[in-house]
């Protein structure tokens, strides 16, 4: 009898065990969709407001600027309207930046008020600790889709076992707001808006990996009770006013600023040839990742910011429209992980310390490189000309 009852008890103990496992499995599942909604419709209200503004103000504004600087200095023009002009391409900047900045912002301050994210902190410890990580560490990464540096400075409430994981999750995986509406501009111009889903992916999952290998997890984590978190409540529209207020600053008189000088630089450099002696310096790596060699100046760029990366839009997006689906995909891909922008590893150095900004750059070019080389092989052997 006593033999029945150990099996029995046994049996129920797998019963539930398997009741959890099940359980877990949804409420992951359900953190996904959360997350997903926090960043997916943003991103998709962004597109859709881009899509709608841009081809009205290319027809009632960039055109008609370009009639005026038609008869003036060419050094001007280039600076004005030329294929990296402040108003031709700065408005690429604005019209897609912009939204995703503001939507993305609102989303963020919504489920931080609310306790949203708190929720979601506990729902993924357990998967996150199988990637070196803790739940803790996902407020960080979250918040780096908004802005890298603010989730550099919000990883101090990590474990001392794993801020080194979660500033390199930051910093390789955490498309900020400026690099996503960047990106969404680039496959929007190409005519090819649907890559920047499988880009999104693609991201994440190579951020786990490149977190994994060169961050194994050594040690135990301190175990902290997460289920004490603050009950949902309701929003306040003030504080997310003010958050939003404080974003929307920071677009105009940070990140517009900065993007409008990258562009004046790129028209010099442009109107006195020397990106052609650039592109022959960098072109022969491109070439030998079947990447056009013309891109060499927006990858350069992509490392000051993310956005620079809509360099590549020059021409009226001439030298997207040349590439295929996978050239478009692995040269997005490649500038925007070959580095953090230089502002976050400037914050990495400044708040943690010179040499781990420096091993975590190093090793993001490191994964970067090799995993682009490895996108080439795969779409080399089985993409054909896709």
């Amino acid at each position: 009898m006593s033999v029945f009852v150990k099996a029995m008890i046994q049996l129920k103990k797998e019963e539930i065990k398997r009741d959890l496992s099940i359980l877990s499995v949804w409420r992951m599942s359900g953190c996904l969709l959360i997350i997903l909604a926090i960043y997916g419709l943003p991103v998709y209200g962004a597109y859709v407001i881009a899509t709608f503004f841009e081809p009205i103000v290319e027809t009632y504004f960039i055109l008609r600027v370009e009639e005026w600087f038609s008869s003036a200095p060419s050094l001007l023009a280039e600076i004005v309207v030329g294929p990296f002009g402040l108003l031709t391409l700065g408005m690429y900047s604005f019209v897609w930046a912009f939204p995703v900045v503001v939507l993305i912002g609102i989303s963020i301050s919504i489920t931080n008020d609310s306790g949203i994210k708190d929720k979601v902190t506990v729902a993924v410890d357990p998967w996150l600790r199988k990637i070196g990580l803790t739940g803790r560490d996902i407020i960080p990464v979250i918040t780096g889709y908004g802005c890298n540096v603010v989730a550099v400075y919000q990883s101090k409430g990590c474990s001392a076992c794993t801020r080194k994981q979660c500033l390199s999750m930051i910093s390789f995986s955490s498309a900020c707001s400026y690099q996503v509406g960047a990106t969404l501009s680039l496959f929007s111009v190409a005519g090819k808006p649907w890559l920047f889903f499988p880009y999104i992916i693609v991201l994440a999952v190579m951020g786990i990996i490149h977190t994994k290998l060169w961050y194994p997890q050594q040690h135990q984590f301190h175990s902290h009770d997460l289920t004490k978190t603050r009950p949902l409540q309701k929003v306040s529209p003030i504080a997310v006013l003010s958050n939003i207020r404080e974003t929307i600053k920071q677009f105009f008189f940070q990140a517009m600023p900065i993007f409008l000088v990258i562009c004046v630089i790129a028209a010099i450099l442009h109107n006195y040839k020397i990106l052609d002696v650039l592109s022959q310096v960098i072109g022969p790596i491109l070439t030998f990742l079947s990447l056009p060699a013309e891109a060499s100046l927006g990858i350069l760029f992509s490392i000051l910011r993310k956005d620079g990366i809509l360099l590549f839009n020059e021409g009226n997006g001439q030298l997207l429209l040349g590439l295929t689906s996978m050239e478009m995909f692995i040269l997005v891909y490649l500038a925007s992980t070959l580095s953090a922008c230089l502002v976050t590893l400037f914050a990495i150095a400044k708040d943690v310390s010179k040499s781990i900004a420096l091993q975590i750059a190093t090793k993001q070019a490191i994964t970067s490189i090799a995993s682009s080389l490895l996108l080439v092989i795969v779409w080399k052997t089985f993409g054909g000309n896709v």
